[in-house]
């Protein structure tokens, strides 16, 4: 059997490596649990360890080193948080389309910044790794198709469980109803549409799934304490 032999400079580069993947994995972990300020702090360890041929310092390094980043976000959300696919690449796109538009390494830096940020707001809020099968497809349907006719009746012949069994799981692991679940994620897309369009208030319910817009109007002031309208005259004068 012939053994490797390393010299001293080989053994540096292996010492060099593995402290590279531990930071990298230090970031990750910062990133996989959605805390930003630490993600950034673990970052900027990361970007200080320099391998050679990948410094950062020209604009095609950081270009190349942003575009590695992405992906190994991507990919750690898909894996570790069990993220949906849906909003990783729509997020992923996001970030490809406003790096290809950068023209110094500042932008390039400012975009990082900013889609950390994203994923993540995405490790928070759409992680489904801690929820069980049932539960993880249940929250992802309700998201995907949250302008369908949508009951926990409907959902449990969906998934062909009792209506009983998917009641008492999901309220178990989510901390509220399907049915209240169903209405918080109509109204974030609510809360969206009334910050970003001019669209009429029955436009937006219809957007949102809600067929009968004083229905809407009603939920909407039940969880917001104020009615679409106010919502939105309330963000022109501000």
């Amino acid at each position: 059997m012939k053994y490797q032999i390393y010299k001293d400079n080989d053994l540096l580069s292996i010492k060099n490596i593995e402290e590279i993947y531990e930071i990298e994995e230090n970031f990750l972990q910062k990133l996989s649990s959605g805390d930003f300020s630490k993600a950034m702090d673990a970052y900027e360890i990361f970007t200080s360890v320099k391998p050679d041929g990948r410094n950062g310092d020209s604009f095609h390094d950081a270009y190349y080193l942003a575009i590695v980043l992405g992906t190994l976000c991507r990919k750690t959300l898909q894996y570790r948080n069990k993220v949906h696919p849906y909003y990783l690449d729509s997020i992923s796109r996001e970030m490809s389309i406003e790096l290809f538009n950068t023209k110094t390494i500042n932008d390039i830096n400012a975009v990082i910044r900013k889609y950390i940020k994203k994923y993540c707001l995405l490790a928070r809020n759409h992680s489904l790794h801690q929820y069980t099968e049932i539960v993880n497809k249940t929250v992802s349907y309700i998201e995907l198709n949250y302008t369908d006719e949508l009951s926990l009746s409907s959902l449990a012949g969906h998934f062909h469980v009792s209506k009983n069994y998917l009641s008492a799981v999901f309220k178990k692991q989510i901390g509220k109803t399907v049915t209240e679940y169903i209405h918080d994620v109509r109204l974030d897309k609510a809360i969206f549409f009334l910050n970003t369009t001019k669209l009429p208030i029955h436009n937006i319910a219809m957007l949102c799934g809600y067929t009968d817009s004083n229905y809407f109007c009603r939920i909407f002031k039940n969880q917001h304490k104020i009615s679409p309208g106010q919502y939105r005259n309330k963000l022109l004068h501000q």
